[in-house]
């Protein structure tokens, strides 16, 4: 027997008691977690990554570049039933409603949930040698997808504001711009009632109602994305109750605590429980589990919907990222202790809604958008990338003659029509366009019908940049 043969034999038996040889030598688990702010399309992302991956197999073409895929190591993927953790991720009939005719695309969850997935294939290089020379030659991943909500992220500044901080800049921005007419109804009650009034539960109430359809307007109707506290736009399970009962005062500078009894004393008291009982429980159960991020965001929607939009949605995502930023004595870093995030891909959707000369461009100004490399990427930080995709694509590429000049469009069939349009956006920049290059906001951006879909995971759907953007986050996991 060879020296080499003699060393495989000891670590087969050395390895003989263990239970999952990819837990011993990779891990048997990752938590991908996948959130973006509103309209960046994360239940169709979740819906098309899933099924991709269980078509992998059967049409490899589709995920070249997620390297198990296009090397052929990919053995099987299977959806694992689902656990009493978390609510199940709605896969089955998102991808159900995506395939009916006329296609349409699934109603946005509002909730955390999660799905999971057995990745089984063939580790690379010395691994897979001993793994054939020992046992089957294969390993297994468990791949765990957690969908919840990107507002839930904008909650994190919360915990370093005192009420009477937050309520002051909050209605600084409610204020200005476009925001301003948005909030006339809640500013108005404002108005009427200073926080030195005497406390009462209706005024509370009708308060955070005014204040909370608001924040629905301005993100429903006006694109914003900077909207706090996050779970007003979506309460779920916590829908009526007192804890959320609570919006900003008018608090001048200099008055630090609202007094006993007081209008402003009850909103304080309601926001410090939003932050206890509803903001660090979210980081402690669920947030510290989480080893991959994707942050998902509708950069040409910010683009086209004018400057204002845009600069909000660069300020929301300043806030996001401070839930990735591990520096000594940060919140996160309070909250979490040594638990870290690894790997986070901010990504810029709807990439087939521009030409293919655009896209580049779209991922180009995402980057500039977070300042990344300005971002301090030491190593108590999370790796961060930035990609431009298109998790399902709903168009096709043509041309068009607009003011003499033949330019590049693209075309697809808006829901709900009868026939296809072309939608030209225009010159996308790679870096945020100078004050006196904003033109006239668009909110108008065509929703697409979603292309034709076979509900059993054996064709897969066509898409951009999924599989190099899985590639990033899990493929160290799947060498």
């Amino acid at each position: 027997m060879s020296m080499f043969e003699r060393a495989g034999a000891g670590l087969s038996d050395w390895l003989a008691n263990a239970p999952d040889v990819a837990e011993l030598v990779k891990g048997s688990a990752v938590n991908l977690a996948v959130t973006g702010l509103s309209r960046a399309g994360k239940t169709v992302f979740i819906t098309s990554l899933v099924h991709n991956l269980l078509s992998a197999l059967h049409q490899p073409h589709r995920m070249p570049l997620l390297k198990v895929v296009g090397e052929g190591r990919l053995v099987a993927a299977k959806l694992v039933p689902g656990t009493i953790a978390l609510p199940r991720f709605p896969y089955e009939s998102n991808i159900e409603r995506m395939a009916t005719s006329p296609a349409d695309w699934p109603a946005r969850t509002t909730d955390i949930s999660d799905i999971e997935i057995d990745i089984r294939f063939v580790p690379s290089g010395a691994l897979g040698f001993v793994l054939g020379r020992i046992g089957s030659g294969m390993a297994t991943l468990r791949l765990r997808i957690i969908d919840y909500p990107g507002e839930w992220l904008l909650d994190l500044p919360l915990l370093s504001q005192s009420y009477a901080d937050w309520s002051r800049a909050t209605l600084k921005l409610c204020r200005n711009g476009l925001r301003a007419e948005v909030a006339r109804d809640y500013l108005a009650f404002l108005s009427d009632h200073p926080h030195t009034t005497p406390a009462s539960d209706d005024d509370a109430r009708r308060a955070h109602e005014l204040y909370r359809d608001y924040l629905r307007a301005a993100r429903d109707e006006h694109g914003f994305s900077f909207l706090q506290p996050g779970r007003f736009l979506d309460p779920g399970a916590l829908a009526g109750r007192d804890l959320i009962c609570f919006a900003p005062l008018d608090i001048p500078e200099g008055v630090y605590r609202p007094a006993d009894g007081t209008f402003g004393a009850l909103m304080e008291r309601r926001f410090e429980a939003y932050k206890a009982e509803v903001v660090t429980p979210f980081y402690h159960r669920h947030f510290r589990n989480f080893s991959r991020q994707v942050v998902l965001v509708d950069v040409l929607g910010a683009l086209l919907a004018g400057r204002e939009v845009f600069d909000d949605t660069q300020h929301a995502l300043d806030a996001i990222l401070e839930s990735f930023r591990y520096g000594r004595g940060g919140i996160i870093s309070r909250l979490l202790g040594n638990a870290r995030i690894e790997k986070v891909l901010f990504a810029a959707t709807k990439a087939d809604h521009v030409p293919d000369v655009q896209r580049d461009h779209l991922g180009s100004l995402l980057r500039s958008m977070i300042a990344l490399p300005a971002l301090d990427v030491r190593s108590q930080n999370a790796a961060m990338d930035v990609t431009a995709l298109a998790s399902v694509i709903s168009t096709e590429e043509d041309t068009q003659e607009i003011d003499g000049q033949r330019v590049q469009v693209v075309v697809g069939k808006p829901v709900g029509s009868e026939t296809r349009a072309k939608f030209f956006v225009g010159n996308v920049p790679a870096k945020p366009p100078r004050p006196e290059l904003w033109g006239k906001p668009f909110l108008n951006i065509p929703v697409f019908e979603p292309p034709a879909i076979d509900v059993s995971p054996i064709d897969g759907i066509p898409h951009m940049n999924l599989d190099l953007a899985l590639d990033y986050l899990i493929g160290d996991r799947l060498s």
